[in-house]
């Protein structure tokens, strides 16, 4: 018996070392790895396994300018919509307005807050002037907005209510993908030009000379950054002229935010074979001169922004009502855009090992504001054309 009760004790012993030891630990089942976003067009919201389901047969309303649901942000917003109403049992009903500025926007805004929606999309600077105007003037009516928050005309009082909840990509982060891109690919004379010198179209830029410098670092070179800032400039064959001097110029690759701007850089770009990053959506199927497509996932955001509003009983939660979030690499919300790859020297396997970097946090990417202060490049040299 003494002989039984030792060796009882002994396995006791050596089990409880077992526990203690480093690396040691159950894994979970119910994890779901994650995937870096490619086509943001493709994705469907999947729902985790032990998900109470949705309710469903409410509406969700879109208000958006009425050209801009033919292709672009909104239209991939209106994409997502549909893809969640028709996923989880919802009705999807858009509210448009022409080329009226904030004033119809206001009126496409109250038109889909009477509709009987339980919650309205919108996004954009006169999406975020109307709802400054109309939130709180209908209850029981929700709001997600994109991209800005409600605001007066002259940018003195911003105020959000408790019934919108307002989403901002994180630009520094999708500039450093197309700049670490663009480097690792073979260029290192590269270009910025943005429409005006304002924080959403700055952080594109410092992110994108922040990646740069990464891989220029990496890859042991020395690289050069021209940017522009077109300012309100109505001549868009002076911005084409002007981007043909510099492809001719030893530039090999321009990142285009804003406007018409990735367009007319484009017009440069097939006249004289230099290269075009676009920003903000997919736009590679522009031709082969475009490089590549710095992104937000609007298409995904909108679902999971969607999902979250529903499953929590058709009201911001407390931890959104009335606040501002910003989303980037942690979930997936910005990629570099592509159904397939189309890089040459710069593999997806690297890309992938990138994106995982970024997203925990191994590799950081600063935002700035403004022009004023720059990070730190030592490996990049930039020359403000303004």
């Amino acid at each position: 018996m003494k002989r039984v009760i030792a060796l009882f004790l002994l396995l006791m012993m050596l089990l409880s070392l077992a526990a203690c030891v480093p690396g040691v630990e159950e894994q979970s089942t119910d994890a779901v790895p994650f995937t870096v976003p490619m086509d943001d067009a493709s994705y469907v919201y999947q729902v985790p396994q032990d998900a109470t389901p949705l309710p469903g047969g409410a509406i969700v309303a879109l208000a958006a300018e009425s050209s801009a649901l033919e292709s672009g942000a909104d239209a991939l917003l209106w994409k997502g919509v549909q893809t969640f109403a028709s996923t989880f049992g919802y009705t999807a009903q858009s509210y448009t307005y022409g080329d009226g500025g904030a004033d119809t926007a206001e009126d496409a805004l109250r038109e889909a807050a009477e509709s009987g929606a339980a919650l309205v999309v919108c996004r954009g600077e006169e999406m975020a002037l109307a709802l400054y105007q109309i939130q709180g003037n209908y209850p029981g009516v929700h709001y997600l907005l994109f991209d800005d928050e409600p605001h007066n005309e002259d940018y003195t009082a911003y105020t959000t209510d408790a019934s919108v909840h307002c989403v901002l990509f994180q630009e520094e982060q999708a500039g450093y993908l197309a700049g670490y891109a663009s480097v690792m690919e073979g260029y290192t004379t590269l270009g910025f030009v943005g429409t005006e010198e304002e924080p959403p179209v700055v952080r594109y830029f410092t992110g994108f000379l922040q990646g740069a410098e990464q891989a220029a670092e990496q890859q042991g070179e020395e690289v050069s950054i021209r940017v522009w800032y077109t300012g309100n400039l109505s001549d868009g064959d002076l911005v084409t002229s002007r981007m043909v001097e510099w492809f001719d110029n030893g530039t090999g690759v321009i990142l285009a935010n804003g406007g018409d701007l990735v367009q007319r850089t484009l017009d440069a770009a097939n006249q004289t074979g230099g290269r075009v990053f676009a920003t903000d959506w997919d736009q590679n199927a522009l031709g082969e001169r475009v490089l590549g497509s710095a992104v937000k996932c609007y298409n995904a955001a909108v679902q999971r922004q969607l999902y979250t509003f529903f499953s929590g009983n058709s009201t911001w939660g407390q931890n959104a009502a009335g606040q501002t979030e910003k989303i980037g690499y942690t979930d997936g919300s910005v990629t570099l855009a592509g159904a397939t790859w189309s890089f040459g020297s710069f593999s997806q396997r690297a890309y992938e090992q990138l994106y995982e970097e970024l997203r925990n946090s191994e590799l950081k990417v600063e935002a700035y504001a403004d022009m004023d202060t720059l990070p730190d490049t030592p490996a990049v040299t930039v020359e403000v054309q303004n």
